[in-house]
């Protein structure tokens, strides 16, 4: 198959920090290339490739000190255009989440394919009704239902290889994610106090959702000493994948309904026991009991987090094998675009 893959221009792919959707497309592009279709991948040009890459910036507006909102928002829309521009030498369009594909798949006789990374139910009622032959997949069964049911189910899928598994843990508490109130680290500080274990925290300021300098400032910077509490605004993936290894537990006290989770799958691979909120798909990917534990207060939590030496780390690592390979992911994606094409 003669297949396009759109991204945002906002970060590369793969991402030099750690990241989400974008490693999620790495893998998927790098999988669909070692199995012989033919893969473009419209995305920022310091994005690192097997398939052929074409790019409207050289560099990820993101991590671009002389990018601008406005021209984030513009370069966004190009990137989609020169890609359906270009719709006779392509099988299928496969955009992901938020590129603005779904404006541009009616003028094509390509089909499309929305990867819903995350997406409000409104905005999807309006993708459907601006073009009925519009594909979507959803990355769980929590995000499915919250769309409405009845939409195919991709979870992602991680490079098992690259993550390392360690059977002997640490002594100390890991965190990622971005500092919004959402993500929770502030009440990861809380339950790893309770517990009295140190915390790291891997995650930064998000400088396109206002609350999040004003919640680092409150409610995280305060906190970092550098010993109880350590603080590493961004770290490469394999260092992010290092620290898992050793960590005791991965804490995920989140308070919105996250659609998937990379991280946590991520964590598991390594071995380590997830301590989360059930919200969104946590409860699709944490085996209560089994790869870690769910539970709604910090003081729950805390009491889960003594409770990790209970657990076996090598079936965390199965579990994650199991269900979030990345050859699993690229698979289900082939078979789904045979399908939409047939």
């Amino acid at each position: 198959m003669r297949i396009a893959q759109i991204a945002s221009i906002a970060f590369p792919v793969p991402p030099r920090s750690h990241g989400g959707t974008e490693i999620a497309i790495d893998r998927l592009t790098r999988g669909l290339v070692s199995r012989g279709h033919e893969v473009t991948l419209f995305a920022s040009g310091d994005s690192q490739t097997t398939a052929r890459l074409h790019s409207v910036v050289p560099r990820a507006t993101q991590e671009d000190p002389g990018s601008t909102s406005y021209l984030e928002r513009d370069l966004e829309v190009r990137n989609v255009a020169e890609a359906y521009a270009l719709a006779d030498r392509f099988d299928v369009f496969h955009a992901h989440w938020p590129t603005p594909a779904p404006y541009f798949s009616s003028r094509s006789s390509r089909p499309t394919l929305l990867t819903c990374a995350y997406i409000e139910k409104p905005l999807y009622d309006y993708y459907r009704a601006h073009d009925p032959r519009l594909r979507f997949a959803c990355v769980s069964e929590a995000q499915a239902r919250m769309l409405g049911g009845g939409l195919p189910i991709v979870p992602y899928g991680i490079d098992l290889a690259r993550v390392p598994f360690r059977d002997a843990p640490g002594d100390f508490l890991l965190t990622v994610g971005r500092l919004v109130p959402t993500k929770g680290a502030d009440r990861a500080i809380a339950i790893a106090r309770r517990a009295g274990l140190p915390l790291t925290i891997v995650g930064d300021v998000t400088p396109y959702l206002a609350d999040s300098r004003p919640y680092y400032e409150d409610k995280i910077r305060p906190q970092v000493d550098g010993a109880r509490v350590r603080h590493f605004r961004a770290l490469p993936n394999d260092e992010v994948l290092a620290l898992m290894s050793q960590a005791r537990a991965f804490l995920f006290p989140i308070s919105w309904e996250e659609p998937f989770g990379l991280v946590v799958v991520e964590a598991m691979a390594a071995g380590t026991p997830v301590i989360a909120t059930p919200r969104g798909s946590l409860p699709e990917l944490v085996a209560h009991g089994v790869t870690g534990f769910l539970g709604e207060t910090d003081e729950e939590l805390a009491a889960y987090v003594g409770r990790v030496g209970e657990l076996d780390r090598a079936a965390c690592r199965r579990r994650a094998q199991e269900r979030y390979s990345a050859e699993r992911m690229v698979a289900d994606y082939e078979t789904l675009y045979g399908r939409i094409l047939d």
